[in-house]
């Protein structure tokens, strides 16, 4: 096992910054919310505002800020448990949005989302819906129909700061993601390396032990998406950052090494080639 020597702008490099980033918002999500130990937010709505579709192959590709942080918003919601609703204008949007697995279901009308989103809230599971409209005709329909979401991005909020005033005040506002706490580790997953991958999935689901983390490692991979599918993480304390390394080190499993554990606020990585 070893660290890789990555450019920035690489893919692998990218499908990391993804995770880290829906790493990022799910734990804010966690904090905000009480994460029930099996539903998670089950029964809650997340207004994640409206997708882009500049994006390559790649979910980290030529993406804009706000873009970014409402797939991110969308992809941590289905991992918390969350039903989430979003903005899909375009068909090149909606096209990404199924082939990246960031939604379930791309509808024309707030009439359909609402059919599905009732349904599935009423029943505490996640699923996410975008309606084939701009941010504005989607938020004036969810004031039309007295929808009002447990949270909203702020990215979405900010783009209409009048409408809170008009219906959604009681929505709490979800920043920005902050930069994870402790030290961010990941690991590369998929069918090569068996014995590497499994030893650091392992280690993570041995030492994060606590229920939030616990339903990150086991659901996370379902709703990261195809570009990240293989690529796996989670922010541990230095101690437990230094107690991975030890489980995944070079005489645990045979074939390379890792770098020692970096310090607080960072990100260290074991890239299984």
């Amino acid at each position: 096992m070893e660290t890789s020597a990555q450019q920035p702008g690489s893919s692998q490099q990218e499908n990391c910054s993804w995770v880290e980033e829906v790493y990022r918002a799910y734990s804010q999500l966690s904090s905000a919310f009480v994460l029930d130990r099996e539903q998670g937010m089950g029964g809650s709505l997340v207004y994640a505002g409206q997708l882009s579709a500049d994006r390559g192959p790649s979910p980290a590709d030529a993406w804009t800020a706000d873009a970014w942080t409402a797939d991110a918003w969308i992809a941590a919601a289905n991992i918390a448990g969350a039903a989430t609703l979003a903005a899909a204008p375009t068909p090149e949007s909606q096209r990404r949005a199924m082939r990246d697995a960031l939604v379930d279901f791309v509808v024309n009308s707030m009439e359909e989302a609402l059919r599905i989103l009732k349904n599935e809230i009423r029943q505490r599971r996640a699923v996410s819906v975008a309606v084939a409209v701009s941010r504005e005709h989607l938020l004036e329909e969810m004031l039309k129909h007295g929808v009002q979401p447990e949270a909203i991005s702020a990215e979405a909020m900010h783009a209409l700061q009048h409408v809170r005033m008009q219906g959604l005040q009681h929505s709490r506002v979800l920043e920005t993601p902050r930069r994870t706490a402790g030290v961010f580790v990941s690991w590369l997953r998929g069918s090569c390396c068996t014995q590497k991958q499994d030893g650091a999935e392992a280690a993570a689901l041995e030492i994060a032990a606590d229920p939030m983390r616990q339903r990150w490692l086991r659901l996370a991979p379902r709703y990261l998406g195809r570009a990240a599918q293989r690529r796996m993480g989670v922010a541990l304390s230095p101690q437990e950052a230094a107690r991975w390394h030890q489980l995944t080190a070079a005489d645990s499993l045979p074939g390379g090494k890792l770098v020692e554990p970096a310090g607080e606020g960072s990100h260290t990585e074991a890239c299984l080639r």
